[in-house]
């Protein structure tokens, strides 16, 4: 189990740095605002914007929405970039029925008028599907962010490697 565990590790932070030296501006931010801090208050932060960002149905748009939101909120980046992956591509599909099915029972199934059903039928279905998944997907990204960020908080005391 170790040695699994060690292997997602490894393959994390050699895609994230892969990334990093794609994007050398991206890094040079990151390092201006602090995004790379291991303080318990920015890991705690990280955490909550990955998870936040993971459980929403942006696949594809993560990292370039994760990278602002941890300048402007002084998250920890590599914890949050890690965290999206939550959903992958064995989750996703899984996910995206879950946030379909949640959404479908928060918000019912009909939101467009029935002038615009009967004359664009497609564009109601699209319209449906769409805003049911997003409302769905806040009902799991929201909790689950508030639980990550909280679980960090109420760790013990983060251990500070010694050249940091």
């Amino acid at each position: 189990m170790k040695n699994s565990v060690k292997r997602a590790q490894t393959w994390y932070r050699n895609k994230l740095r892969k990334w990093l030296r794609q994007n050398p501006k991206a890094l040079k931010l990151l390092r201006r605002f602090r995004c790379f801090d291991s303080d318990k208050k920015s890991l705690a932060r990280g955490l909550a914007v990955g998870l936040f960002f993971g459980l929403t149905p942006t696949v594809g748009f993560q990292t370039p929405l994760v990278l602002p939101s941890c300048l402007l909120l002084r998250a920890n980046f590599p914890i949050a970039f890690m965290a999206t992956w939550v959903s992958n591509p064995l989750t996703v599909a899984p996910l995206y029925f879950a946030f379909n099915r949640v959404g479908e029972s928060m918000i019912g199934q009909t939101v467009m008028s029935e002038n615009t059903t009967a004359t664009h039928p497609w564009l109601s279905l699209f319209a449906d599907a769409s805003l049911q998944m997003a409302i769905g997907s806040l009902a799991f990204a929201l909790p689950a962010a508030g639980a990550g960020y909280l679980l960090i908080m109420c760790l013990g005391p983060i251990r500070q490697s010694p050249n940091t």
